[in-house]
């Protein structure tokens, strides 16, 4: 069975190993509603494509441009993704959701905390996934609720990990934490907004494919 190629748009070693976990242990229901595994029906690709990504709070609007960007240089479907926090306070104004990657670039781990602490610890972790097959663009939403670590742990260097703690992880650990453990990355992902929305992605894709699963 000729499997469906994932064209996923991103330059982040990060996201490479992420996605490919994904692809390599999820469980994925079929349209007929039973469990099928991902790495039966998807290969995916990293292909060097620049994307554009407007400075928008809305982390839908970005990804709907970045998306279609990418179709642009590519000229085949293809996805991509954008996360963001947002302070559960301000969640009505979706702060700082896309705004979240250049405050961290200029103001760093620490700095970054100490611009967000008037609001408070509790944040969610959102993820876009954003699919172009060239006429329409589809996007799909995961979500983590957690809180912001006072100071920075853990050492893997990955955009907010260092300092994001899910509500459903063990003994209070970041991200970064989870992920330095034995088997962390799967512990990790498991709790992952990136793999919710990705997973929905695929699920989807499963549907539009009338050649795998034929009505």
């Amino acid at each position: 069975m000729k499997k469906i190629k994932i064209r996923y748009a991103t330059k982040s070693k990060f996201k490479h190993e992420e996605v490919k976990r994904v692809i390599a242990s999820e469980l994925l229901l079929n349209p007929h509603g039973a469990e099928v595994s991902a790495a039966d029906y998807f290969e995916v690709e990293f292909p060097p494509v620049a994307t554009d990504e407007p400075l928008e709070r809305n982390l839908e609007t970005m990804v709907r441009h970045k998306a279609i960007s990418a179709y642009k240089g590519l000229l085949e479907p293809c996805i991509v993704e954008h996360a963001g926090l947002i302070l559960n306070g301000y969640a009505k104004q979706n702060y700082p959701g896309g705004l979240t990657q250049p405050m961290w670039d200029a103001l760093d781990a620490e700095g970054f905390l100490k611009s967000v602490s008037w609001a408070g610890p509790n944040v969610t972790a959102r993820a876009v996934v954003g699919y172009c097959d060239g006429m329409n663009v589809f996007t799909f939403v995961g979500e983590t609720q957690g809180k912001l670590s006072a100071s920075p742990r853990g050492e893997r260097d990955f955009y907010w990990d260092t300092v994001f703690i899910p509500l459903d992880a063990s003994e209070g650990l970041t991200y970064a934490e989870i992920s330095a453990a034995e088997n962390g990355l799967a512990e990790k992902i498991k709790l992952s907004q990136s793999k919710k929305a990705m997973v929905q992605c695929l699920e989807f894709m499963l549907k539009k494919d009338p050649i795998m699963f034929p009505r």
